[in-house]
């Protein structure tokens, strides 16, 4: 099915939706001066929370980047700043807003090394840092030399300890200790959990504050909503104590059949080879490359194979997966998602098209007003 043939209006109907917190990705990518003057203006318009990812490699690999526009100014598609020095950089500069990973894991990073980072930076930033924790991607890891025989239960591990060493300063049975505390006044950081199945729900409501998939179509999130909150309660906890959110790519234009046109490009079409092989079947095909990219790809040695499988991407796939159309038609897609707290924006336009950025970054700012309540 190509684009002329699909939907080009919201199928959802308008309606009256409870305003939410948003939030908006960052390039972990230096010069820091203009890294904190872009969130210093983002924060002054209402964003309520911004977020650097943790990559070592990036999604792209270099023939899949060079097809973009990005690459005239950053040629090397795996050139990532640490997440964690990003956010101290911007404390000062965004107000009263969020700083998170989006996220992290505990493959690379030692749970207490985590939970000493995001302490450290709550002195810099009291109540307002977010650990985001996920079970970790195949590239971020295997090629540096570690391996992990099960992510889900390195996942619920790290978790547990690190809401232990969140809420306990006092060693426990074995020494562990994390003597740093927050600084008076502050509740300390938050941990939120990016977890997509049953096993990382339970991890989720048993320690997490909050809860910040990526990937989940709407049904799939509504069910991994009902499962966290019904973790929390069986595990003793409050379950209104715990947000819901949503990380989300979006593609933000002047019309639908625009961003219809962006979502043909191959770099976009490219994220979609992180879903599972069941979204590729709903669609009448098959993951062309296998299986789910986060257990597979490594994009810095895939070269042109990767090029070639994002290309194979349906259109019906990217389309359903990546949020998209006018400010208006992507904030109704938002809040579709019931009972959502915090939506996390993440615009891949700059990729592609660096004219189209600009209506795109806009956007973003008037879906994060009317999510909001400020529109």
């Amino acid at each position: 099915m190509r684009p002329s043939s699909i939907v080009t209006s919201p199928a959802l109907p308008a309606r009256v939706a409870e305003p939410m917190d948003v939030g908006v990705a960052v390039g972990a990518v230096p010069p820091f001066g203009s890294m904190r003057r872009r969130v210093e203006r983002q924060a002054t318009a209402g964003i309520a929370s911004f977020w650097w990812p943790d990559h070592l490699v990036g999604f792209h690999s270099s023939e899949l980047w060079s097809t973009g526009e990005l690459a005239r100014l950053q040629p090397d598609p795996n050139a990532y700043a640490d997440p964690f020095l990003c956010m101290g950089a911007c404390a000062d500069s965004v107000g009263s807003a969020l700083v998170g990973v989006c996220v992290t894991d505990a493959v690379r990073r030692m749970p207490a090394s985590l939970a000493q980072t995001a302490m450290t930076l709550d002195h810099l930033a009291p109540g307002r840092v977010v650990l985001g924790l996920g079970a970790g991607e195949h590239a971020n890891y295997a090629p540096y030399g570690w391996e992990v025989d099960s992510p889900a239960a390195r996942l619920e591990a790290a978790a547990a300890q690190i809401r232990r060493l969140f809420d306990d300063g006092s060693p426990d049975e074995r020494g562990a200790v994390l003597g740093l505390r927050p600084p008076d006044g502050s509740p300390g950081p938050q941990l939120w959990v990016a977890a997509h199945g049953p096993r990382g729900y339970e991890v989720t409501g048993r320690y997490a504050d909050g809860w910040i998939p990526n990937f989940l179509a709407r049904d799939a999130w509504l069910e991994g909503r009902v499962a966290v909150l019904e973790a929390a309660r069986k595990a003793g906890r409050d379950p209104s104590a715990i947000l819901c959110g949503l990380s989300a790519q979006v593609v933000v234009a002047a019309d639908h059949e625009s961003a219809h046109r962006l979502l043909e490009h191959p770099i976009l079409r490219a994220f979609a080879l992180l879903l599972p092989p069941q979204r590729f079947v709903e669609a009448g095909s098959s993951h062309p490359l296998g299986g789910g990219g986060l257990r597979h790809l490594v994009a810095s040695k895939d070269g042109g194979g990767q090029l070639a499988a994002a290309r194979a991407v349906p259109f019906e796939v990217v389309h359903d997966y990546i949020l998209h159309g006018t400010a208006e038609e992507v904030a109704a897609r938002v809040q579709a998602y019931d009972g959502l707290d915090h939506a996390v924006l993440w615009d891949p336009v700059p990729l592609v098209d660096l004219d189209a950025a600009r209506t795109s970054g806009a956007g973003v700012l008037e879906v994060a007003a009317r999510l909001g309540g400020r529109s």
